[in-house]
């Protein structure tokens, strides 16, 4: 609904500034948004020359009312109706404004008088409608009927406000659709304000009919036109304060009118956020968004593989949205961008080199750059030029503009006509095109109270900002009190320097307690700092201009002067100490709402890199009794609250500036001076942060309170946090034990890919990393939880693989055929049969995802038109002749590489130089040749060209001579980087700000590209086969043997949340001497647990690993021992119910049976000797001892076994007819056991294997999905169109879990769901509906799927725990009562382990528990494959080789 005010006398003034404060408050603002007018009706805009005919204003119009002192505010020109007019100006414009004035007398008295004039009851603003009414003051608003001609004046204005709001509103509700469309566009850009708030306020600005001078002069209007179907860039500069950023404005006002698809930024010198290149790249995107479906629908779909673009780097905001989406879009008309403050800008040189490639959209792109003619800018343009035509237009044709400004501001001022055009020639004549000039002096003067006195301004006017603002800070230091000369300055210091423009209401919290109970703030600021601060209409507070704050920052003698090391360490002090009380909550306290605290939350290591802190103790001290205050914790949860966890990077990163400052400050000081115990505690909490974000940020964000109590358990006991946790911990809180390592480590995460094959190659894309194995099959994993996500099989062993620049498509090439995949569908969309004597040697997506192109061993480029009916493979004529262009006969490639759009291919040949071939043109774009061969006539075997990569960004190439040094060159340049080394393999970043190296010891590095520095090394002991970084540059994955391996060094954690990378993107010949300051990281990592069983009466398990060592651990034996090694990975470990037997099965079938030997010492571990070996059949499938543990029984693929434990020998062998099935011994009978199948349970006995009975089940219908997002898969079966492998053609059963009472049973199955993929699902039987003998007659067994709360949550199920119910009273005393109670326990999707209680049966309304999450870095297939827990509560998980043991759990249920 729209809202109309109708507002009479004083009620008008209220309005405005209810409106005013309104726009500010998050309670009120959808009100504000909703106002669609406004009506005055004899409102004192201006006020009135007599404080007493205002007055008698109050006295008109409430009876019987006194005369009061507050009325003499609302005297003419008086500075609250002045400041209430200056900020409602900037407000207007977004509604209808209409003005009614009086025109009688109003009776006072015996006497009648004009209460307002007309100048005093209009705005004068451009959009106001102003309207006469024949009435005094007192009946303006009052009408004796239908007809009389007043009433039938306002009505008609409401019915004109009527029907345009109506046809607003069919305009809102067609774009509704639109709008919730673009909600996730927005979550993936992270749009957090309107760009159209600086449109506004730079609008409002405008004189009406200024700036119209642009339009007449011809580069604009070439710049305008779009014949020419080119890209084109218009350089629009001035000098500051001449109102670049209105005319700006008014361009972009001037393209909407004319219907041009129209996008725009204005850079703000006083918002750090607003001068990032990241922003400008996202908020454009994000209108571009908004007015083409066509990129929006790209965006959804890459929104909905969860990337998040806020903290991304430039260059791949530009590649994934701009060049891979954007600039491939069929557009037919160009889009205009208006760039505004260029030269603000953090990094200018990058923003124009991203715009290097804008030749190759399929549409013009009209630009206009707006700022300083800076050297810097200017060759930045020189360098863009050849690509580009640019125009250069010169902002100095602003004479009319300053006059029209001039005129509309000296109409408010007293004095007749000649005083004003005095004023006006003598400030237009020394104005020389700066508006900013202007605006200070005629503040100025309009203050002047006598002629005398505007005389004595216009005098005194000095012709530059400079001294002008001088002359405003000496009348500053003059007029003003010493109290108010330090406000004054402590604002300044805030508007300085702070991080952001700060809220009227942020900087009065800011300024308590020194300055407590200011009563008008902004009366405050504009009484005390002049015209140095500038309020606008969102009540933000700013410097007027950036020449302003430059004044005050390089003049040290003023008395306002700020300086900005002492400044930041004030402001970094207040912060903490802000942050060091207890953060007050209330009802109304909303995330995102504007208080100080956000501020000091997210800004006060900003403060602390810059500051000049490290010259004494004080903030030392405050900042080490912070991180070991309780409010620590408080501020990181309220950082995850606000989504803004990036802050802990930052402030690790200043900790580190910090400490380093201090240290080198302390080297000229006494020792003793020297506070080495709080600078040991900064230094661990600068690691712990940064490690805090890597293995606990999601759940953070998710729930921002488990730092408090969950997090730190499960950090490292040498860690900061863990220690100070411990201190403070709660009797009976979770505890974490089984890890001999207790230091943060790199290691992510460890996994085997597959036992049957071996992995060879892994790429990354943005939400999943990809692994290519030996059986031809592509394995997705999600990067968030290293979870499986499904598999492309191919048929055949993969040579080549690629995905698409949208990550939409996939091609995998073979021996026989090309496969192009839907990557999302999990479909194949087409096969392409392969050349029969050439195989290529890389392959690309081309023609935006239309055709492919591949290289080959017999030098021959192809191409294939995917949207043929049936695509072949075709020679691009000309491509297969390299050596009649060369004049050179060249063997087989031995490297290939495409560029990211497959328009070049570098090439190398043994003996040769590398090469680069354009693929459309069919020519050699140039060689690489080594500095030591240019003067040799044959190359040195040491030059030749080994593994090769792109840049994608850059279009550099990088590459390793077979001597292992690493070089660096773009195609266009002569010379090459190299840097010595001993690599052997090397990969470059999505971003292509890093790059990766490996040698044959194993040792990993990452180094920045464009210094060609290392900034991390890991050293592990096994080679590297290949390796990646992640889409977020966060991330190593390689892959060593058969595993892969996931890093997250702290070194890239900081990188990635850097603000800007380097900007430097153009090759020199020489290499960077910066120094390289590279962390290292070594690590020997374990052989990852393959087995894992937990003891069903006591705390002891074993585990077994890749190698087949046996290990015993837990209970009295926490240091754990090893009790057998063997060679192959262990499978199988199988406790006895009474612990005295252990059976464990290795990979080759080999079964050892090992009792128990008590141990003559009770504190040391129990000894379990080898009884007996054997060996079992192919594919071990499960093993169980009988209840009296006399009996082993023994399932593989083909048989079923019975042994004899005292004969040590097997007494009954039978086919396995059902291998897909899971066997137990019945829950009450132990003599029989339960073989279950996915259709029915059969009965077995224990003795001699006989068959006695089976029972089919009777399942419920299907009818929840086991997935929150109902992103499962159904089963499907095997078909012609799309077959299944054999061996996973199969239902299942997988695991059978018994209560602890033993009244229920939870079945585990699943079914194949498409490459070689399989959904789950469960199953719950009770005992009672179980027959416990062979002659039991039932038809059937009922078998009900899990209700909705655990089947739509649980990813898998880990068991059942017993816990005793609360001790009952003795009138509550019965049998029931005393029966042990059941506890479910499953892991979620979130990875939270959740339990659920219950007697005898699960309620359908049953209500899971949430007790801890799992830390990242345990989050892979093979660790929670085993983990499980103990029949007491224990909780085990696998980690780098050991077993993680988390007890206390299950009495401590987590709440939000």
């Amino acid at each position: 609904a729209r809202i109309i005010f109708v507002a009479h006398s004083m009620g008008g003034l209220v309005v405005k500034k209810a409106f005013i404060l309104g726009q500010n408050d998050n309670q009120y603002r959808h009100m504000i948004a909703s106002t669609a007018a406004i009506l005055f009706l004899s409102t004192p805009h201006r006020g009135t020359n007599l404080a007493e005919t205002l007055n008698r204003i109050l006295a008109v119009s409430v009876f019987n009312h006194s005369p009061k002192q507050y009325i003499a505010e609302l005297k003419r020109n008086s500075p609250a109706l002045e400041d209430i007019n200056e900020q409602f100006r900037n407000i207007a414009p977004s509604m209808e404004i209409f003005s009614f004035f009086e025109t009688q007398q109003t009776a006072v008295g015996p006497k009648k008088m004009m209460v307002l004039e007309k100048d005093s009851s209009i705005l004068g603003y451009p959009n106001e409608v102003s309207k006469p009414l024949d009435a005094d003051h007192h009946n303006v608003c009052k009408y004796t009927s239908q007809e009389d001609p007043n009433y039938v004046s306002v009505r008609n204005a409401l019915r004109s406000i009527l029907v345009k709001v109506s046809k607003l509103e069919n305009v809102t509700h067609a774009s509704s659709t639109n709008e919730l469309d673009m909600s996730r566009v927005q979550a993936l850009l992270a749009i957090s304000s309107s760009p159209e708030e600086d449109y506004e306020y730079f609008q409002s600005r405008r004189m009406p009919g200024s700036c119209e001078w642009i339009l007449r002069r011809s580069e604009f209007q070439d710049w305008l036109a779009a014949n020419s179907g080119l890209s084109r860039i218009l350089w629009l500069h001035g000098v500051p304060g001449c109102g670049k950023s209105v005319l700006s404005a008014f361009i972009v006002g001037r393209l909407r009118d004319m219907g041009h698809c129209c996008q725009y930024f204005f850079f703000r010198f006083g918002d750090k956020a607003k001068r990032s290149v990241n922003l400008i790249l996202r908020s454009i995107a994000y209108q571009i968004a908004a007015q083409l479906p066509e990129l929006r629908s790209q965006l959804e779909k890459l929104a909905s593989d969860a990337v998040r673009l806020e903290k991304a780097d430039s260059r791949v905001i530009w590649q994934k949205v701009f060049l891979s989406r954007l600039f491939d879009l069929p557009i037919r008309q160009p889009l205009y961008w208006i760039i505004d403050g260029l030269d603000e800008c953090e990094s200018p040189q990058l923003l124009l080199s991203l715009l290097l490639s804008i030749p190759s959209s399929r549409f013009p792109l009209h630009i206009v750059l707006v700022g300083r003619n800076t050297e810097i800018l200017s060759s930045a343009l020189q360098r863009l030029e050849p690509l580009v035509q640019i125009d250069r237009l010169a902002a100095d044709q602003t004479n009319g503009d300053l006059e029209l400004f001039v005129d509309q501001e000296v109409q408010y001022m007293r004095g007749d006509r000649h005083l004003k055009t005095r004023v006006t020639e003598r400030v237009c004549g020394m104005a020389n095109g700066n508006f900013l000039w202007v605006h200070i002096v005629l503040k100025d003067i309009l203050r002047c109270h006598t002629e005398a006195a505007i005389s004595e301004v216009l005098d005194e006017l000095p012709s530059e900002l400079e001294p002008l603002y001088l002359r405003m800070e000496n009348t500053l230091s003059r007029t003003s009190k010493l109290a108010d000369r330090e406000l004054a300055k402590t604002i300044l210091m805030w508007v300085i320097c702070s991080q952001r423009a700060l809220m009227l209401e942020e900087l009065s919290e800011a300024l308590e307690p020194e300055f407590s109970h200011i009563l008008d703030l902004q009366l405050t600021i504009s009484q005390v700092c002049g015209d140095f601060i500038v309020i606008d209409a969102g009540s933000r507070v700013e410097m007027v201009h950036q020449t302003a704050r430059e004044f005050l920052v390089k003049t040290p003698s003023l008395d306002h002067s700020i300086s900005l090391g002492l400044g930041h360490q004030l402001l970094c002090r207040k912060c903490i100490s802000n942050l060091s009380r207890p953060i007050r909550r209330t009802r109304n306290d909303r995330l995102g709402t504007q208080t100080f605290i956000h501020y000091a939350a997210t800004s006060w290591p900003f403060h602390l890199r810059r500051s000049a802190a490290s010259k004494d103790n004080s903030t030392l001290l405050m900042l080490a009794q912070f991180f070991q205050s309780g409010q620590l914790f408080a501020w990181i949860s309220l950082l995850a609250s606000l989504d803004h966890l990036s802050t802990l990077v930052y402030a690790s990163q200043a900790l580190t500036s910090y400490l380093g400052k201090k240290s080198r400050a302390d080297a000229e000081s006494s020792p003793l001076t020297h506070k080495l115990q709080e600078k040991e505690i900064l230094e661990l909490w600068a690691i712990d942060l940064v490690k805090i974000i890597g293995k606990f940020g999601a759940q953070l964000v998710r729930h921002p309170n488990c730092i408090r109590t969950l997090v730190p358990s499960f950090c490292p006991t040498t860690s900061i946090i863990s220690q100070q946790f411990r201190r403070n911990r709660a009797t009976g809180s979770i505890t974490v034990t089984g890890f001999s390592q207790q230091h943060w480590d790199d290691c992510l995460s460890k996994f085997l890919v597959g036992r049957d094959c071996q992995p060879l190659k892994i790429t990354c894309m943005d939400r999943h990393f990809v692994i290519l194995t030996s059986d031809g099959t592509l394995r997705l994993f999600d990067t968030n939880t290293g979870q499986p996500w499904h598999n492309i099989v191919h048929g055949e062993r993969i040579l080549n693989f690629k995905f698409s620049a949208s990550y939409e498509r996939c091609v995998t090439y073979g021996f026989r055929e090309t496969k192009v995949w839907l990557v999302k569908g999990k479909r194949q969309l087409c096969s392409i049969k392969n050349p029969t004597h050439a195989r290529a040697l890389d392959v690309v997506f081309s023609g935006h995802e239309s055709a492919l192109i591949s290289c080959s061993d017999d030098k021959s480029i192809r191409r294939c038109l995917l949207d043929n009916s049936a695509p072949e493979w075709h020679v691009i004529e000309g491509d297969r002749h390299f050596d009649s262009t060369a004049n050179k006969t060249y063997n087989s490639p031995r490297r290939i590489a495409f560029n990211a759009l497959g328009t070049q291919v570098a090439v190398a040949f043994r003996g040769f130089p590398l090469l680069v071939w354009d693929v459309e043109d069919s020519l050699i774009i140039g060689r690489c040749v080594r500095d030591s061969d240019r003067n040799k006539n044959r190359q040195d075997l040491s030059s030749d060209v080994g593994p090769i990569c792109w840049n994608p960004l850059t279009g550099h190439i990088l590459g390793l001579y077979k001597d292992g040094c690493i070089f660096k060159w773009h195609p266009l340049e002569s010379y090459s980087q190299e840097v010595r080394g001993v690599e052997t393999e090397i990969h470059c970043s999505p971003d292509g700000a890093l790059f990766l190296t490996s040698d044959s010891d194993g040792v990993l590095k990452v180094w920045n590209f464009h210094h060609l520095t290392t900034i991390y090394q890991l050293s592990c002991h096994s080679p590297v086969t290949d390796m990646a970084l992640s889409a977020d540059g966060r991330r190593i994955y390689d892959i060593r043997d058969s595993f892969c391996n996931i890093w997250e060094p702290n070194a890239l954690i900081r990188l990635a949340e850097a603000d800007e990378k380097s900007s430097e993107t153009s090759s020199t010949t020489e290499v960077s001497t910066q120094i390289s300051m590279a962390s290292e990281g070594s690590l020997e990592l374990s052989e990852p647990l393959t087995a894992l069983a937990i003891g069903p009466r006591t705390s002891v398990y074993c585990s077994g690993d890749n190698v087949g060592v046996v290990h015993l651990g837990g209970s009295n034996t926490e240091a754990g021992c090893r009790i057998a090694k063997g060679f192959m990975p262990v499978e199988q470990i199988v406790w006895s119910g009474n612990e005295d037997y252990l059976a464990t099965a290795d990979l080759g079938g080999r079964l050892n049976v090992r009792l128990r030997e008590p141990p003559s010492d009770p504190i040391a571990p129990a000894n379990y000797p080898l009884l007996f070996e054997a060996k079992t059949g192919h594919g071990l499938r499960q093993i169980l001892f009988s209840s009296s543990a006399e009996h082993l029984f023994i399932v593989t693929v083909a048989f079923i076994e019975l042994w004899s434990l005292e004969r040590k020998s097997m007494m009954v062998t039978k086919p396995n007819t059902s291998p897909h099935s899971r066997w137990i011994t019945h829950p009450a009978n132990a003599n029989l056991l339960m073989q279950f199948t996915f259709a029915n349970v059969r009965y077995w006995q224990w003795s001699d294997l006989a068959e006695l009975a089976h029972f089919d089940f009777s399942r419920e219908p299907f009818v929840t999905d086991p997935r929150p997002d109902g992103g499962r898969e159904h089963p499907r079966r095997h078909s012609s169109s799309f077959p299944l492998s054999p061996e996973k053609d199969y239902d299942a059963v997988d695991e059978v879990f018994v209560s602890n009472a033993g009244f229920r049973l939870v079945l585990q199955t699943s079914s194949p769901s498409g490459q070689r993929q399989r959904t789950p699902k469960y199953f719950s039987l009770h005992t009672d509906d179980l027959p416990a003998t062979r002659d039991s007659v039932q038809a059937s067994i009922l078998a009900k799927e899990l209700p909705a709360p655990i089947a739509s949550t649980a990813a898998r199920i880990l068991g059942f725990v017993k816990r005793s119910p609360k001790r009952p009273s003795y009138s509550q005393l019965g049998e029931a009562m005393l029966e042990p109670e059941d506890v479910l326990v499953f892991l979620d999707y979130d990875h939270w382990v959740c339990s659920i209680a219950f007697k005898d049966d699960f309620p359908e309304d049953c209500e899971a528990k949430k007790h801890f999450f799992l830390p990242q870095d345990w989050l892979n297939s093979d660790s929670l494959r085993l983990a499980t827990v103990s029949k007491c509560g224990k909780f085990y998980c696998p980690r780098n080789g050991e077993v993680a043991v988390v007890d206390n759990w299950l009495q401590n249920e987590w709440i939000d």
